[in-house]
This record gives C-alpha cells, structure tokens and sequence, in this order.
C-alpha cells in the first residue's frame, strides 16, 4: 500500500470515529433525558432505537465487557466475550416514568438539595491481576442531572419470560432471586458490567451464527449506597439513610469478582432499552466455554 493510500485510509479512519463520537455522545443525552410523561403511552412500547441511541447504547454495551469465572472450573477465567449487538429496541411506558419521576423528587426533597456522596472508584482482581478503575469513568452517570443522586445506567439479565413480565409491569423486587438466588437480599439485581448479565439471561436461542441473548439496560436511581462487604440473603430493604446496596468485589473487601447493585423498590428503576446480541463464533465466553 502507497504512503498516499495510508495517509487516506487513516484519515478516512479518523473522520469515521470522530463522527461515531458526535453520536455516541448524542445517543447519550437522548437516553439521559426525562421526557414529559404525555409523551409516553400508557402501555409498553418497545420499537427499534434511533441511530444516535443504537450506536450509544452499542458502545455502553461493548465497552463493559469483562472476563469472568468458567462454570466448569471457577479457578480459570474466560477470556473477554466477543459478541456482536443485532437490535437495540427503546422502552417507553407512561406509568414506569411518573413512578420514577416521583421517586426522584420524593430523594431530592430528602436531600434538601444536596448531593449525594459520588460512587466509590473500584478495584477488581481478574485473575491474579489487580485492577483500579474510577467509578466515573466505568458507571456510565445520566447525564440530565443538576443535584447529584447517583442516576446511573446498568444491564439486567433475565430469562425471556421474566424479561416480557419487566416490560409489562416494571420490576418487582418480591421475585427477586426466583432460581437463581439472591445473595444480597430480596431485590432486583443489575450490574455496570453486561457480560456479567449474561448467565442470567436464559431462554437463550442458537442459530448457525452463534448465540442470541437479550439484557435490558435501565436508568437506576442509587442515591446513598450502603457497600455490602458480605452475603446478606434475608435483606428486605438497605440499611438506614441510604438507598441501595452496591456489593462489593473481592479486591475492595467483598465477596463478588465485579459489582452488584440492588435495588428494593421497583420506582427506583426506569427500563430504558433491550438489547439483542450474538456470541461470535470465536467466542470463548463462560457461556460459550460449557
């Protein structure tokens, strides 16, 4: 190749990441946004996703992608998954807005206006190696904010059933661990990493291309988090003048590999998107590694 075709292509490169940029950060403050609740229907509506919100919502996906343990033998991790997002469908519903909507204002009000204390950086052993990373580089916050209440973006994995229930109904903490356990109380579950989502998300189907999964991602209202060192099964709520339980990884003191965030009451949680994805055939996932 010619120094004057390098030259083209690299420039070509450039422009391509610079405008994949400008609508990733466009897709960002649309999915941030609060709309009018006259906007919203009053049933679920799931449609496809603009561009702006599908190359976001792309991006917030792919980027939390993270090794994890093999089923088989916990000892051994798995390589970082390879997957490819086929559909992001938005999620709009006029009752889930108004129950959120009031929730925030109910915290506001019992802030007096004040911040709540930012998310704690994190540490992550993969493998033997330690990892530190700063919360506000590795949450994705909502953007819309004035007073800081800790609105950040996370995935939830569930079978197809269940996610169906989800978009009809919201999340109902009551069925929280329903075959799959709940280490850390009766609530729903969601994580900042999606490939932590991924053996939640059963009803999983095959076809020649690989693996197809569903996640949802949802706008979650934190507040004051209480970090949870150890399992805490028969939590019914958070402790006292906080809002949640972030639990904690094994590096920070806790008994997860990554991050768990729970929340014990459904207006806290806003669904945003659902996301649809394929396991490439090279994946070597610990869905894949079976």
């Amino acid at each position: 190749m010619s120094a004057e075709s390098t030259l083209y292509r690299e420039q070509a490169d450039a422009q391509a990441m610079a405008a994949l940029a400008t609508s990733v950060r466009a897709g960002w403050k649309a999915a941030c946004i609060l709309p009018h609740e006259s906007t919203l229907p009053s049933q679920t509506s799931v449609c496809p996703a603009d561009r702006a919100e599908f190359s976001f919502v792309e991006w917030l996906f792919t980027r939390s992608l993270v090794r994890h343990r093999q089923a088989r033998d916990p000892s051994l991790w798995c390589p970082t998954p390879r997957v490819k997002v086929r559909q992001v469908e938005k999620v709009e519903n006029r009752t889930f807005l108004k129950r959120y909507a009031q929730r925030r204002e109910e915290l506001l009000e019992e802030r007096a206006g004040h911040n709540c204390e930012a998310l704690r950086d994190i540490k992550t052993f993969i493998g033997q190696s330690l990892q530190n990373r700063r919360s506000i580089e590795e949450v994705c916050r909502c953007s819309d904010t004035g007073v800081n209440l800790n609105e950040v973006l996370l995935f939830h994995g569930s079978p197809n059933g269940k996610i169906n229930g989800i978009l009809n109904g919201g999340f109902d903490p009551r069925y929280a661990g329903l075959g799959t356990g709940a280490m850390f109380g009766q609530g729903s579950y969601f994580a900042h990493n999606a490939s932590k989502c991924f053996r939640y998300a059963g009803d999983s189907t095959t076809d020649p291309g690989g693996l197809r999964q569903s996640v949802l991602v949802v706008r979650a209202l934190l507040g004051n988090p209480h970090y949870q060192q150890h399992m805490c099964p028969d939590r019914r709520m958070p402790p006292a003048n906080t809002h949640s339980v972030v639990a904690l990884t094994k590096a920070e003191g806790g008994c997860v590999d990554h991050r768990e965030y729970v929340l014990y009451e459904k207006a806290a949680i806003l669904p945003l998107y659902l996301i649809e994805f394929q396991h490439l055939p090279d994946c070597g996932c610990l869905m894949c590694c079976v």
